[in-house]
């Protein structure tokens, strides 16, 4: 179990949900009862119409040990986002949505945080891409704890690339683009795509081309220090990365495009009772739930 105190926590929310301010009245509540400190975001802030404006940037993660995400797992992405710059670990409290990291529903929010507060629970660390773009000195750097996917702005068509890995050609892929997968993003888009399903924590990066027009290109899975290098062929020039769906880089031929592991990650916290393979059950429909599993077994 994890020897992090938690004394003080934050929120973030996906305001939209409909269940959205009930869960900030749970962990509100929840706070006074344990003394343990519940810092709002703006988001949490004007879903419960406080009269102050919530915290933001580093006077929300100054003044945490852990942030709690309600939501699902576009909200969880967005406080990664911000979590990573500052080693907080973050707790994903789903709202209704299919989430892979938001694992923990509604009804199961007073244990997981009781939990937290006993320090009963682990602390995974999941590996982030860095994105590298740009012309010479002129270079952009951006960070993905999903995907990056290239792919063509104008609607149904084809983008070519070729990909290099540790400077070994690989080959030239003619698809609808191209997704380069953490093993955390590997049950996103990348799943869609026909891609691998990759446990977490591995140290691994996922190559996999969408929709290819060569039916033998297949997804690959390389080590995860594999540094990838893309060129884009000549005459494309509406191609774009797209970073777990958030960030958009447009590219160009010219544009020299690098892609490695991070050398910094994303602290997820996971409660006892609940497996990596549990959550692929329930997510996923494997063979009925894991309830469903426990009941048989008796």
């Amino acid at each position: 179990m994890s020897d992090l105190k938690i004394s003080s926590i934050g929120t973030m929310v996906k305001p939209q949900s409909p269940y959205a301010k009930r869960a900030l009245m749970m962990v509100k509540t929840w706070g006074k009862k344990n003394r343990v400190k519940v810092f709002p975001d703006a988001s949490s802030a004007k879903v419960l119409n406080n009269s102050t404006k919530g915290f933001k940037g580093d006077a929300l993660f100054k003044a945490i040990d852990a942030l709690v995400v309600l939501g699902g797992d576009g909200t969880f992405l967005t406080g990664a986002r911000e979590a990573m710059h500052h080693s907080i670990p973050l707790l994903g409290i789903n709202l209704g949505s299919l989430g892979f990291m938001t694992e923990v529903a509604l009804d199961e929010l007073d244990v997981a945080l009781d939990q937290l507060a006993m320090g009963n629970f682990v602390v995974e660390e999941r590996i982030l891409l860095d994105l590298e773009t740009g012309q010479g000195k002129k270079k952009r750097n951006e960070v993905a704890l999903n995907e990056v996917v290239f792919s063509r702005q104008s609607v149904a068509k084809m983008v070519e690339l070729s990909v290099s890995i540790n400077n070994q050609y690989v080959t030239h892929f003619r698809a609808d683009g191209l997704i380069i997968s953490t093993p955390t993003g590997s049950t996103a888009y990348a799943l869609s795509s026909g891609g691998p399903i990759l446990y977490p924590t591995m140290d691994a990066i996922v190559v996999c081309p969408i929709s290819p027009h060569t039916l033998s290109n297949r997804p690959v899975v390389i080590p995860g220090d594999g540094v990838i290098k893309i060129t884009i062929m000549k005459g494309q020039k509406d191609v774009s990365a797209t970073l777990d769906g958030h960030i958009r880089v447009g590219l160009s031929p010219k544009d020299s495009i690098t892609l490695r592991r991070s050398g910094k990650s994303v602290s997820i916290i996971r409660t006892p009772g609940r497996t990596h393979f549990d959550t692929l059950r329930n997510k996923l429909g494997w063979g009925g739930s894991a309830t469903t599993r426990r009941e048989r077994n008796g």
